[in-house]
């Protein structure tokens, strides 16, 4: 099995270095002077280039290995957000299986993208932080769904029970249906 490595020479940068580079990475922003002519993203040269002109030597594939990371790290923190966007959102009211179904394929795309990618240890605290709350979802939708189940099976025993003491049927006879409606919902 590989050893992790778990720093790059771009680690070692200055912090505005760094920034600028992850902006170009992430957002695909261009820095000040740099794009002459160039339209799109920045490539993995370009970004070699910029680190060239702040005076700094960085192989196009140094660039690459870290720019592999922080887009794994990226796509984590996005779908973390996203989990707890809805964990916020969920109500009483919008508890559905929709939510509790976005919630279990986060969860696989953050299982498929940590298969893939070799995580730094903070990679993988933020992508059990991600699959975590895509849990959270999930079992508060099951939880309402189950509450609302209950609510409703109480309104029919209710409902059943004061219709059939109108009509005196025997408190027996009760008994029995109020026990076959909760084993609907068991």
């Amino acid at each position: 099995m590989r050893k992790r490595r778990v720093h790059s020479l771009i680690d070692t940068l200055p912090p505005s270095v760094r920034k600028t580079l992850a902006a170009m990475v992430v957002d695909g922003t261009w820095p000040e002077g740099l794009n002459v002519g160039s339209t799109g993203k920045p490539t993995y040269d370009d970004l070699a280039e910029y680190c060239r002109r702040q005076g700094y030597v960085v192989s196009r594939s140094a660039i690459g290995r870290w720019a592999k990371g922080l887009l794994a790290y990226e796509r984590m923190r996005s779908a973390a957000r996203i989990a707890r966007q809805v964990m916020g959102d969920l109500t009483a009211e919008t508890a559905t299986e929709t939510q509790k179904a976005a919630a279990e394929i986060m969860t696989a795309q953050i299982i498929e993208m940590i298969s893939d990618a070799d995580l730094t240890p903070k990679e993988i605290a933020m992508t059990s932080a991600a699959i975590r709350d895509c849990t959270q979802v999930a079992l508060k939708a099951d939880q309402y769904i189950r509450a609302q189940a209950v609510k409703k099976a109480e309104a029919a025993v209710k409902e059943v029970s004061t219709t059939l003491r109108k009509k005196k049927i025997d408190p027996e006879t009760l008994r029995v249906i109020r026990e076959q409606i909760y084993g609907i919902i068991k």
